[in-house]
């Protein structure tokens, strides 16, 4: 699913109504429409509404949505946060609203009166906004935040920026944000999240030819037809077919990592698995991965030895594998000599930020996994996660790599700058070990998918659903990355049906 920008949407948006052609009033009443199907679907019309509209199109869409609710029996009042002077639309909307004697119009709401089944819309500005709530129309937003009642944005909410980083102190806080046809950039960003809510996304009927056309380096994943042919396997395959990983990961006395990692490979469908293991720790991958193979590690106590991984078909380096100089050293032998799907991440990514040279190393179509701590070690500070996208998009066209920075929407990137969001996953998974399993699927799927930047959307993906279905079977507390790897076979169920 594509990201467009504020400009791309707004020209969709006409080159809709010149083409289908639709009038922007009936448009708008479609869009309306849908708004009030879902919330029919979600709130019985116990609720009373109350509704926040601006003068613009925006507040248009909040007086439609109030009639069209009316419709339905729910309780519903306006208040006209700036006036009843607005855009074409919102004043012929406001016309049709005024027949409707259900309907109380207000220029100010007792928030006082507000309780748990109160649903406040804000239907105040939407997209078009570019600065800053102030004054009375930010006094109200704070305190219908403080307010007792469900919260809801229509298109985004007020004060939140879809295409730079938000700059006000007020933003209404919603608790659901529905929006149309395509989703926004700012819905992607972790500092918007506590504004934002749960999104979704409203079918509206823009043109989709005019949105194919629509050039963006952003996009939403969404599993299709293809991608489960990938996970597919011939009936008369061999454990060859399937590939070869190995595993460098979980030096002495954190062999966790190791283990978390290896079983996510093997339980991602690879053929053989290998791990590479200090000589005191071999006992502990036998007795909990009896499949796996053994590289044994000349060092007793760090992980240093090169080793022959011509065979291996992915190599996962970095997890707890610490930062002694012989494991620097493997790194660097590792980088200039091996030349299957490289998997980076963790210790092997601050080596990476602190010997830079061997950034110049990296092959191409190596994938990092860092989160953003890792990822500012590698590409210096930045203040908010716009600019982290940039940094991103930057690094891995400079590099030739895939990186998927790992957050509340994980963004998978590839060399050419392209950034596809993660939405499944929940934040349960923000536990240690969560990390070295994605590692394990990216691995364990490599062989047969091949596309890197395949690979780590999908492998993203297929982490975030065995967390989704972890949350539901044990709670966001008790669930753990050992649970997410007991939940994988139900996530790969998922994929394949």
């Amino acid at each position: 699913m594509k990201i467009l920008n504020v400009k791309q949407i707004r020209e969709a948006d006409q080159y809709t109504i010149k083409n289908e052609p639709i009038a922007s009033i009936d448009l708008m009443e479609r869009a309306s429409r849908e708004v009030v199907n879902w919330i029919c679907e979600k709130f019985i019309n116990e609720h009373e509404i109350i509704i926040l509209a601006g003068s613009g199109n925006n507040g248009g869409d909040g007086l439609a949505i109030a009639r069209l609710l009316s419709h339905h029996g729910y309780k519903v009042s306006v208040v006209l946060v700036m006036g009843e002077s607005g855009s074409e639309d919102f004043e012929q909307n406001l016309t049709k609203l005024k027949s409707i004697q259900e309907v109380e119009i207000l220029g100010d709401f007792d928030l006082s009166k507000s309780a748990d089944k109160t649903i406040f819309i804000d239907a105040i500005f939407g997209s078009g906004l570019s600065r800053p709530i102030t004054g009375e129309i930010a006094t109200f937003v704070d305190k219908v935040n403080s307010a007792y009642g469900i919260k809801l944005a229509v298109d985004i909410p007020s004060g939140v920026f879809a295409d730079e980083p938000s700059s006000g102190e007020t933003i209404f806080k919603a608790d659901y944000t529905l929006s149309f046809q395509v989703p926004k950039l700012a819905f992607m960003i972790a500092e918007n999240q506590e504004f934002i809510g749960e999104f979704e996304i409203l079918d509206i009927g823009l043109s989709s030819e005019f949105i194919s056309n629509c050039i963006s380096k952003y996009s939403i994943f969404e599993l299709n037809e293809e991608d489960k042919k990938l996970f597919k396997v011939e009936s008369i395959a061999h454990k060859g077919i399937r590939g070869r990983t190995a595993i460098i990961a979980g030096g002495h006395a954190k062999m966790g990592a190791a283990i978390l990692a290896a079983k996510g490979t093997l339980h991602s469908g690879i053929g053989l698995l290998s791990v590479q293991s200090c000589p005191h720790c071999i006992n502990i991958i036998q007795n909990q991965i009896p499949e796996a193979l053994i590289l044994e590690d000349e060092n007793e106590y760090v992980l240093g030895s090169f080793l022959n991984y011509e065979k291996q078909d992915s190599l996962v380096f970095g997890p707890a594998v610490g930062f002694a100089n012989k494991t620097k050293m493997l790194l660097e032998e590792v980088l200039k000599n091996y030349r299957g799907q490289l998997i980076l991440d963790a210790d092997a990514i601050t080596i990476l930020a602190e010997n830079r040279e061997l950034l110049q190393l990296l092959p191409k179509g190596t994938i990092l996994t860092p989160h953003h701590g890792e990822f500012k070690r590698l590409v210096g500070n930045y203040s908010n996660n716009f600019e982290a996208l940039v940094q991103l998009k930057s690094f891995c066209k400079h590099h030739k790599v895939v990186v998927g920075l790992k957050g509340k929407h994980t963004a998978v990137c590839n060399e050419k700058g392209e950034v596809s969001f993660n939405v499944t996953g929940n934040s349960g998974m923000a536990k240690g070990g969560s990390g070295d399993l994605l590692c394990g699927i990216i691995a364990g799927i490599s062989p047969r998918v091949k596309n890197p930047f395949k690979v780590v959307k999908l492998a993203v993906y297929l982490h975030g659903v065995a967390g989704d279905i972890s949350l539901k079977e044990y709670g966001e507390n008790y669930m753990t990355p050992s649970t997410m790897i007991n939940n994988l076979s139900k996530a790969f169920r998922t994929v394949e049906k």
